[in-house]
């Protein structure tokens, strides 16, 4: 109950931040259990879109609630430097999987970044195409995200690809 609520917690944005927290503890594998395949990548994609529809609240109000609670901002800007690191780390363990060709670091930095940026805005981006966000919209987020690696998929990733779809 609010009552409740508000008897553990002072305000509305430390209730919004543990809930961040709760979130953020569910989605962050440690480095050592990061996907080192692309098979384990799309497992690990399985409990992102569980998570993110249980929390789908807060990257709907992603920019909103940041403005409201400088103390959220500064922990989510980190948290968020981190996850770049984490997609940037399994990036590299899927090139030394041999299922990524990728030459350049750079290159690397760009889909991580274009991964993180789909991910976190696809509901809102839902939103301003007049569609409600559900399951299956998150989902399709999450393939989008992944297309951007389709051109440096190996053969053997595009042949794990096809095994997975079957």
């Amino acid at each position: 109950s609010p009552g409740n609520l508000h008897y553990h917690y002072d305000n509305r944005e430390q209730i919004i931040r543990m809930l961040y927290i709760q979130m953020r503890d569910k989605l962050t594998l440690p480095v050592q259990e990061l996907p080192k395949s692309l098979a384990e990548l799309v497992e690990h994609q399985k409990l992102i879109l569980t998570v993110s529809w249980e929390y789908r609240f807060f990257n709907k109000e992603l920019l909103c609630l940041l403005s409201r609670d400088q103390e959220l901002n500064n922990l989510y800007i980190k948290d968020n430097i981190a996850h770049k690191g984490r997609i940037e780390k399994v990036i590299h363990n899927l090139i030394e999987h041999q299922e990524l060709d990728i030459k350049l670091d750079n290159i690397v930095e760009y889909i991580a970044e274009t991964i993180l940026l789909t991910v976190q805005f696809w509901n809102p981006f839902m939103l301003t195409l007049g569609r409600t966000p559900d399951k299956q919209t998150m989902e399709l987020g999450i393939l989008r995200s992944n297309e951007v690696m389709r051109p440096y998929l190996t053969k053997k990733a595009l042949k794990t690809l096809a095994e997975l779809e079957q």
